[in-house]
């Protein structure tokens, strides 16, 4: 009888972690964004593979896989909102307002500072292996800025920002694996959807641990008002 009795008041401690996780669990949901960044991803594959068909005389196969490309960014421009919108209806939980706020605000001077830096390097303020590294010096503050300003408690914007920096250390140190040579050393037009992505997975891997927990704090309060009957 003691031990239920102590039993209880730790059950209801562990009862008020629900808000917590459900507000992780609402907050990690990526599958959209993981959508998002491995669609375009595969699509640049499939443009690299296009030119390796030209580049081999294989014009046929070329052209194929061109059009294919084009269909697929066609379809994938036109069907993601709704992907996207079903998703968070079959989840039962909106998305985060502040993810909404970001996709909104962002994109204008992430823009802006894209072409700055094209005119800069233009100019050779800097060379073109360093593009992505001058990037991430207004990509990494506008991330922290927003998940700061706008989502507040998640983690996403700073875990993104984070990879992309620490691309950014990788090519300034030239690691080989992510210093490509040539002109599109390091491109963020590349960096970005890869950590983007990366970001995406480990964020989902952890919804899915805050929905475990969720459900299991769930269990444990129908145990709670069980015992409270009796």
């Amino acid at each position: 009888m003691n031990t239920q009795q102590n039993q209880v008041p730790q059950d209801t401690e562990k009862l008020k972690e629900i808000p917590k996780w459900a507000r992780r669990y609402a907050e990690s949901r990526t599958a959209p964004m993981i959508v998002f960044f491995l669609v375009p991803l595969v699509l640049v594959g499939m443009g690299f593979l296009s030119v390796y068909c030209f580049l081999k005389g294989i014009f046929i196969l070329g052209v194929i896989v061109i059009i294919l490309c084009v269909a697929a960014f066609i379809y994938f421009m036109i069907a993601y909102d709704r992907y996207e919108a079903r998703y968070f209806v079959k989840s039962g939980i909106p998305q985060i307002q502040g993810i909404q706020q970001i996709r909104k605000y962002l994109p204008l001077p992430l823009i802006l500072c894209v072409v700055l830096s094209v005119i800069l390097e233009h100019h050779g303020v800097f060379p073109a292996y360093l593009r992505q590294p001058v990037s991430a010096l207004f990509v990494c503050p506008l991330l922290l800025f927003a998940n700061w300003r706008l989502v507040k408690s998640g983690f996403i914007g700073y875990l993104w920002a984070g990879l992309y920096g620490l691309w950014a250390i990788a090519i300034l140190f030239k690691v080989p694996i992510l210093t490509f040579p040539g002109r599109w050393a390091g491109h963020e037009l590349v960096a970005i959807p890869v950590t983007g992505l990366i970001t995406g997975l480990i964020a989902y891997i952890y919804s899915r641990y805050a929905l475990k927990k969720l459900k299991t704090t769930a269990h444990l309060e129908e145990d709670t008002n069980e015992q409270y009957a009796r």
